[in-house]
């Protein structure tokens, strides 16, 4: 895996290294709220695909990459 993918490693980790399934399902769940966040744009503008326009096409790769 890239070096730049750093987070998404540590997200993998977390789950694996998660003690129980209710410490994996909080992960998850902070993990899917950051996402949600991220992915909303703060004017309520969205580019012409509909994506937030402030993220970069990196960050949007890591996020769905985390969502798969």
């Amino acid at each position: 895996m890239s070096t730049q993918a750093r987070g998404l490693q540590n997200f993998i980790s977390d789950l694996r290294n998660a003690k129980g399934k209710d410490d994996e399902r909080k992960r998850v769940d902070k993990e899917l709220a950051n996402i949600r966040k991220n992915f909303t744009p703060k004017g309520g503008k969205l580019a012409e695909d509909g994506s937030n326009p402030s993220l970069s096409t990196y960050q949007r790769k890591k996020y769905v990459w985390k969502l798969v």
